[in-house]
């Protein structure tokens, strides 16, 4: 799925990984686990998060999901592997 980010295009697919630093330096990350519209034609992408701290304590929460739009405007850096 692609969704567009200033004059760039971005490919959101199933392993996919975007990450947000918070004021606080907590690092957030979002592994995509899958990418579907639902019965109204909108976007959805479903993602596990987890969060990070500099001392390395790490915390990995379940699943979330949020519309493409919404996952874009959050998650705004890729994550390289």
């Amino acid at each position: 799925m692609f969704f567009k980010r200033g004059r760039a295009l971005e490919y959101v697919r199933p392993g996919s990984m975007f990450q947000r630093v918070h004021d606080d330096e907590l690092l957030e990350t979002a592994k995509v686990e899958s990418v579907a519209t639902d019965a109204y034609g909108i976007p959805h992408v479903k993602f596990k998060v987890s969060f990070s701290r500099p001392n390395r304590f790490t915390y990995d929460e379940g699943s979330r999901m949020l519309t493409l739009r919404s996952f874009a405007d959050r998650y705004k850096e890729r994550v390289l592997a």
